[in-house]
């Protein structure tokens, strides 16, 4: 099953980016709403001419690992010295006082981007932020934004920039649209009728319809991806058929914020879950012996112990050949919680979906000796030193068997 949501450059004709500075973004210090550096704009809006304002209607989005903010508003661009003949062109890019603009920061991160009908979607986020670095790799931008001028990245070069569907959620909350196919949504109606099945269930039908039935056709790397991207795009094309359905009943307010706290609840847990079996069904098909969510010290459920739990709790097994991996789609600061679930094993593994995790996180890691497992698709979105430190999914999987025949061996 081939799918993608395409290149940026089919929603974006350009990009400016910069660290927002205490005079763009601190009351304080300056009432203007003006930011500053603009001249990029030149290339992204066009050239104001003979006084000229370019005005453009435009979306400001907000986004922290806390929360996220929405607001409609304007950016004007244009020359406060048209009428100066023997003096440089100083462009200025105002905006209209917004929820969004409120909660900015002086450091900052500001994105601008011109879409295909003219608008202007304008992206501040959080400093140090998670979501920051998700944002920097979907637009192929790397740490090291400085405050000043703003750098411009033309739609050519967006052109690169093929969207992953693992996230699903950010190109939503960014107003770019997922594809319309509604390929298997009839043959999902006729299975499951208007009711999600078990996520075991849902995850091996979406191994079905992808490319790669059998984890041994191809990379572990590229078979896990492909599950999980596969599976994203038809529950989101099936939870959009039960939901329609669902608004056509119609709500009281009661059970309108009661359906909208299930499907969000819904989403959350099936998504992790989701990953979960289809490690599962990798492990399996590549024999690898383990057990799933097994009670180890303190009442602690390890996502995955190897080769098993039996092993586990018999101390005359050499602790050397246990292992065990946390999951989680997001780490956030979540990745804590593996450190404490399997005390006979010091070296621990996290499988994540997280996009470029800061250096300051993943130097933490490593100090707690928490070895990162990334699929190979998504660590160009990390630094190239951190990128020699992780581990793909090919490099767990012939870990774990390795092992496991020296385990057998003895």
């Amino acid at each position: 099953m081939n799918w993608s949501p395409g290149h940026l450059s089919k929603y974006f004709k350009g990009v400016c980016v910069k660290r927002l500075s205490a005079t763009e973004s601190d009351p304080t210090v300056s009432h203007g709403h003006e930011f500053q550096g603009v001249r990029a704009f030149v290339d992204l809006f066009g050239k104001p001419t003979d006084g000229e304002k370019i005005v453009l209607p435009a979306r400001f989005i907000y986004l922290s690992d806390e929360a996220q903010h929405n607001a409609n508003g304007t950016l004007t661009f244009y020359d406060s010295r048209w009428n100066k003949p023997h003096r440089a062109a100083e462009y200025r890019l105002y905006y209209t006082d917004n929820l969004v603009t409120e909660a900015m920061y002086t450091d900052d991160c500001l994105l601008i981007a011109k879409d295909t009908n003219d608008e202007a979607l304008v992206i501040i986020a959080k400093a140090e932020s998670l979501i920051l670095s998700d944002i920097l790799w979907l637009f192929g931008l790397t740490q090291d934004i400085k405050a000043g001028r703003f750098n411009y990245v033309p739609a050519k070069e967006l052109d690169n920039r093929e969207l992953p569907a693992t996230f699903t959620w950010l190109l939503e909350l960014l107003g770019i649209p997922l594809p319309s196919t509604t390929d298997y949504l009839a043959e999902m109606h006729e299975r499951f009728g208007l009711v999600f099945p078990d996520t075991v269930t849902f995850s091996a039908f979406a191994r079905s319809k992808s490319n790669y039935p059998h984890a041994l056709d191809g990379s572990a790397d590229d078979v896990l991806y492909d599950w999980y991207n596969t599976e994203e795009h038809l529950f989101t094309i099936f939870e959009e058929s039960i939901i329609a359905k669902r608004i056509e009943a119609g709500f009281t307010p009661k059970s309108f914020i009661e359906y909208a706290l299930s499907v969000l609840n819904r989403r959350k847990s099936r998504a992790g879950q989701g990953l979960e079996n289809h490690l599962s069904q990798l492990f399996d098909d590549h024999q690898i012996r383990y057990s799933r969510t097994p009670v180890t010290e303190n009442k602690s459920k390890p996502d995955f112990l190897f080769p098993g739990i039996t092993y586990y709790r018999d101390s005359d097994f050499p602790a050397n050949l246990l292992h065990m991996l946390g999951v989680k789609t997001t780490c956030k600061d979540r990745w804590r919680q593996v450190l404490v679930e399997a005390d006979r094993i010091p070296n621990k593994h996290l499988l994540t979906l997280q996009g470029a995790i800061s250096v300051n996180q993943t130097s933490e890691m490593q100090h707690h000796n928490l070895q990162l497992v990334v699929p190979k698709a998504i660590h160009s979105s990390y630094t190239p030193a951190q990128q020699s430190w992780l581990m793909t999914v090919d490099d767990f999987v012939t870990n774990m068997r390795n092992t496991q025949f020296e385990f057998m061996l003895n």
